[in-house]
């Protein structure tokens, strides 16, 4: 890397792991900015260390006038209290977005949630669709031209997301497949910057052995409408689980959903039901992983990317819906992985995998997402960002 490398985010806990990557390959070279509203509070998920500084939305503004032509900066995310420093920054300097997620599908206007819902969850818990009134389309229609003679004219918040999208030169994804998905719902063409957050190590204790006994079905991730619970415990509500308990992690999500998927799955599942609805340390929760057989995710979009590396690498049987993009990247890199609407059956729910088929995983996922791998991607990246 010929210069330096600006980044800039927020007190999230993902970030810790990218300071590790970036000041491995490229050592001293890396300013990140952690954008907080009280600089004398200290944080609560960064680590804190001697490149590590805090700032705030308007004292960020400053740090531009060090950032020289060469070198690079990267956005975890495009948050909106980004937008200030983003839109000061002059053209010549080359910008990265390391894509949450967040910023497009949490936007109506890029993206419905709707989409995201299989059959029975989208009767039940569908949103209806604002329409904005036609004066409304046709003022932010014109303005873009009334702008043009007065560039005083304050920008919308649509604006304001699109104009950021717009200066974005690399879009950042642990994959091929998620950054066309992203790509292709902004309607705008980007350079692929391919960065994974976590490497397996981080994940999993990679030098445990195998648990072979494994009894537990788990369902789902989290406790949002999107995991389509619903649809799945219809899936398998007449399925003969031979005492084999079926595990729900609630331990996040919207209050009245989580309720009522409980209440459901109580009706269904009954005493072979286990529910996680509390945090627990990551070790303890790796112990539950340990012993699940089969796990299914009706997610729609990539979702739960944690748990389902950290399944396959304990030797569950995971089936996610052909619809997600993890989907395909797993399929594409020849893992053992299942369709939830083309393979899900009361046979293949209940015939687990055997032992050379978890070792045939591993090595896979070993092979991609060690961090001596991540590494070394991360620096043929930002090699061809500077060719």
């Amino acid at each position: 890397m010929k210069g330096k490398i600006y980044h800039i985010c927020e007190d999230e806990k993902f970030i810790n792991s990218p300071v590790y990557q970036f000041e491995t390959v490229f050592p001293s070279q890396n300013k990140f900015y952690v954008l907080v509203y009280n600089e004398n509070q200290s944080f609560k998920h960064v680590k804190e260390q001697p490149f590590v500084y805090k700032t705030n939305p308007n004292s960020c503004l400053e740090i531009i006038s060090s950032i020289k032509k060469d070198d690079l900066v990267v956005f975890h995310s495009l948050s909106s209290n980004f937008y200030s420093f983003l839109f000061a920054l002059p053209k010549k300097i080359k910008t990265v977005w390391l894509c949450f997620g967040f910023e497009v599908y949490n936007n109506q206007k890029y993206f419905l949630e709707n989409n995201l819902l299989a059959s029975i969850t989208f009767s039940k818990y569908a949103e209806p669709q604002p329409k904005k009134k036609l004066k409304t389309k046709l003022k932010d229609f014109i303005k873009p031209f009334f702008r043009f003679f007065n560039p005083k004219i304050p920008y919308t918040k649509e604006e304001k997301i699109k104009k950021s999208f717009k200066r974005i030169d690399y879009l950042g994804s642990s994959f091929k497949e998620e950054f066309s998905n992203i790509t292709s719902l902004i309607k705008m063409k980007k350079r692929f910057f391919s960065f994974w957050y976590y490497p397996i190590e981080q994940i999993v204790d990679t030098q445990a052995e195998i648990n072979l006994d494994k009894k537990n079905i788990l369902i789902g991730n989290s406790g949002f409408k999107t995991g389509n619970h619903l649809d799945v415990f219809d899936k398998i509500k007449n399925y003969d689980f031979k005492g084999n308990k079926i595990v729900l992690p609630l331990n996040y999500g919207r209050k009245e959903y989580v309720s009522e998927i409980i209440n459901e799955a109580e009706k269904k599942f009954g005493s072979n039901l286990e529910i996680l609805d509390v945090f627990i340390p990551l070790a303890q929760y790796n112990k539950i992983l340990e012993q699940i057989g089969t796990a299914i995710f009706y997610n729609k979009r990539q979702q739960a990317l944690g748990n389902t590396i950290a399944l396959l690498w304990f030797g569950a049987k995971v089936f996610l819906s052909n619809k997600n993009p993890f989907y395909s990247f797993l399929k594409r890199n020849n893992i053992l992985v299942y369709s939830v609407e083309e393979d899900l059956n009361e046979k293949s729910c209940q015939e687990f995998l055997n032992l050379e088929q978890m070792e045939y995983n591993r090595k896979i996922i070993f092979a991609l997402l060690n961090a001596q791998q991540l590494i070394l991607d991360l620096k043929q990246q930002l090699k061809k960002i500077n060719e």
